[in-house]
């Protein structure tokens, strides 16, 4: 089969959880037979259209398509956020030309609905994974512009603030008018204007669809994975129909991953991994740990902390001022097991409802007791006194108090953990059913 992944980002140039997972497919998928591509998106530094291109390289030997863009540039971004036409010019020709088989979308943003609906456009199949909740939330992490938990849209207004707030759609007045005033607005201003709608209108406009718009785009799809038991409940709240999600979790690349073992501990490590932003929660293990100075820990952060924003800064002064405390940077994806045998605890302390990320099954699988926010699928992953312990999210002083109470031990191995192998096969036996079934 020929077969063609979708992702918002990929390796080299981003790693993260989603990008490892999208290329451990792609290997396994070309090593079994397949002819393999993996699309994906590229924010353009430049603002000159002549540089929105496709360009085509190459990751270990995995061909890769990026599609250069600049969302501040589309002609009407507040709807380019979740439906960009000019992603899809670009990626006409790419798939006319190549004609996968089976197109599998693992993340749906920045190439947006619209390389999805391309693929129905020329009868492609599509295997779409919900990989977080950006097809309800545009925010991707159900938590609000001011911190607070949501549970997806009450209207279709709903998501004004968040997207005013990560982008400036609609202006001020997003936030200054009800959403009854603004939805009568935009009907207005429709019949008023004939279709040429100023800015405003135009942002509102595509604001009230993002959320009827994507529902349907999902629906449309040949199969449509959840990863959680949770997040297909959320999705099912909020309109999308339970018989149409499938839950299969993602597998784990074990390679390099050795049974955890603690031998002459002197002093407690914990390692955080993953991305240095708000909704993962590092600056909730920095602050609790700074309630007990005389904790003998050390807390090692293992993400991106180039580059300056009000987060990142706020972080580098708190870690300066506590030096049991490190920044150790990325770490190339094939070193998961070494940088995991340093610790003696792995901590998640997510503000969001986090989706079982990959690093929580490598703790898992090797033993690695595990602090974790009591909080989505996390819940459910880490059974509290068993595999680790579960802890109010954001709360500051029942981590601290954890934190200078821990006393970890290794665990058994998690065999029930499934293996990267596992999850392509199944996959691959996906995508033959629907290719066999046209």
């Amino acid at each position: 089969m020929k077969i063609t992944y979708l992702t918002h980002q990929y390796l080299p140039r981003h790693v993260g959880g989603t990008e490892v997972y999208t290329h451990g497919l792609a290997v396994r998928a070309q090593r079994a037979g397949n002819s393999v591509r993996v699309i994906t998106y590229v924010e353009s530094p430049s603002l000159d259209a002549n540089d929105y291109r496709t360009v085509v390289t190459e990751y270990q030997e995995i061909p890769v398509i990026e599609v250069h863009y600049n969302l501040s540039r589309a002609a009407d971004p507040a709807r380019a956020e979740y439906d960009n036409p000019h992603v899809a010019d670009l990626l006409t020709n790419e798939l006319e030309t190549n004609q996968p088989d089976i197109v599998h979308a693992v993340h749906g943003m920045k190439l947006s609905a619209a390389a999805l609906q391309l693929c129905y456009d020329l009868g492609i199949p599509v295997v779409l994974t919900l990989a977080d909740y950006w097809f309800i939330c545009p925010r991707h992490t159900l938590l609000r512009w001011n911190h607070q938990l949501c549970k997806g849209a009450a209207h279709d207004l709903d998501c004004a603030d968040c997207l005013h707030d990560m982008h400036g759609f609609a202006g001020s007045k997003a936030r200054a008018l009800p959403a009854p005033v603004m939805r009568a607005a935009s009907s207005l201003g429709a019949a008023l204007f004939d279709g040429h709608l100023p800015r405003f209108w135009r942002d509102i406009s595509a604001i009230r669809q993002r959320n009827s718009h994507l529902r349907r785009i999902v629906e449309r799809a040949d199969r449509v994975i959840a990863l959680s038991a949770f997040q297909k409940e959320m999705f099912v709240r909020n309109g999308y129909p339970r018989e149409k999600i499938q839950v299969l979790t993602h597998g784990l690349e074990t390679a390099g991953l050795k049974p955890a073992c603690f031998d002459g501990v002197e002093e407690l490590i914990i390692v955080f991994i993953g991305s240095l932003v708000y909704h993962k929660g590092p600056h909730i293990l920095l602050k609790a740990l700074a309630l007990h100075p005389s904790c003998k820990v050390r807390l090692l952060l293992y993400g991106d902390a180039s580059g300056s924003n009000p987060y990142i800064d706020s972080l580098k002064k708190l870690i300066a001022a506590d030096d049991r405390v490190k920044l150790m940077g990325e770490f190339p994806i094939d070193e998961m097991g070494r940088v995991l045998e340093t610790a003696h605890a792995l901590a998640m302390p997510a503000l969001w409802f986090e989706n079982e990320p990959l690093v929580i099954k490598a703790a898992r699988y090797i033993g690695l007791p595990v602090m974790a926010s009591d909080i989505g699928t996390l819940a459910t992953s880490i059974r509290d006194g068993v595999n680790g312990w579960l802890l109010p999210a954001g709360d500051v002083k029942a981590w601290g108090e954890a934190i200078s109470s821990l006393t970890p031990a290794p665990l058994p191995m998690d065999v029930s953990i499934k293996s990267m192998d596992d999850n392509a096969r199944e996959l691959l036996a996906i995508y033959q059913e629907i290719h066999s079934n046209r």
